[in-house]
């Protein structure tokens, strides 16, 4: 029985570049997976990939006309912001929170629900947790274009600051990368983990400014925003889509530098232990 094994003598530095190596060499595979994971759940639908949009975009609609003047439900969250709807602005930190909790989910289960490649053959198994997070990160990308979409329905402007979304997007891939490579490490020793961190994923939607605003917290628990990297993408998806105001910069920096820091940690510990990942299985 062949396995993907790479070598013990490598330092962990040898092994973070001989992963990136592989991406180059094995590029065809990985467009293969990502388009086979994007396709996968549209393939038996009639409309097809058209879903892709059309499902982000019937949801975001759904919450805009639900907080709408014509339904009636009036939740006053943002302050300064009266005509403001509280849809959009609930859909605007939903996005990202759905991009970090399918990131733990599929992360954690990565190795597992593939384990007939990683036992039965020579497979570079480094592809497998980026093809899960980048197949992610395209459905929520479809998710953006259907927010700016029913923003302009309802009559909101479009500042200029949205054509900042997309660097705020990368961000937020390398974010999502880094966190997918550990919860892959962890999810294949620790076959549980699961089961624990689904209350852990729950709590964190009531910790993350999604359905309120950082400025209702008392000073005494300010560290709950500050400390959280979710909350900077919340605010910048807000920040840039609907207020018109560009993202901090020292939050940007302290996210960027997070986020790469991340990656190359979760990265490099991936590569450095995935020999013993066949023995897991």
């Amino acid at each position: 029985m062949a396995t993907y094994v790479s070598s013990a003598k490598k330092s962990i530095a040898g092994e973070f570049l001989g992963g990136l190596a592989t991406f180059w060499r094995r590029r065809w595979l990985v467009k293969y997976f990502i388009q086979r994971q994007v396709t996968r759940s549209y393939k038996r639908s009639y409309l097809g990939l058209s879903w892709i949009l059309l499902s982000p975009l019937v949801w975001v609609l759904f919450l805009a006309l639900i907080f709408s003047d014509s339904v009636g439900i009036r939740i006053r969250l943002v302050d300064g912001h009266p005509n403001l709807n509280f849809g959009l602005y609930l859909y605007c930190g939903l996005l990202p929170f759905l991009a970090f909790s399918e990131a733990m989910n599929k992360g954690m289960n990565s190795i597992r629900s593939s384990s007939g490649l990683v036992q039965k053959v020579i497979f570079p198994v480094e592809i497998l947790p980026f093809t899960n997070a980048i197949a992610s990160m395209i459905d929520k990308f479809f998710g953006v274009g259907a927010l700016l979409i029913v923003a302009v329905l309802f009559g909101r402007d479009l500042h200029w600051t949205a054509l900042l979304l997309p660097f705020v997007v990368v961000l937020q891939v390398v974010f999502i990368l880094g966190l997918t490579y550990f919860m892959a490490v962890l999810g294949t020793y620790l076959p549980d983990l699961s089961e624990v961190m689904r209350p852990v994923i729950r709590g964190t939607f009531f910790l993350t400014p999604i359905l309120w605003t950082p400025d209702r917290l008392p000073e005494s628990v300010r560290w709950v925003v500050d400390y959280n990297p979710l909350a900077y993408l919340v605010t910048a998806y807000r920040e840039t889509v609907l207020f018109g105001n560009l993202p901090g910069g020292l939050s940007t920096l302290y996210f960027t530098l997070f986020s790469v820091g991340l990656f190359v940690a979760g990265f490099a510990l991936f590569n450095w232990v995935k020999g013993g990942f066949v023995d897991q299985l």
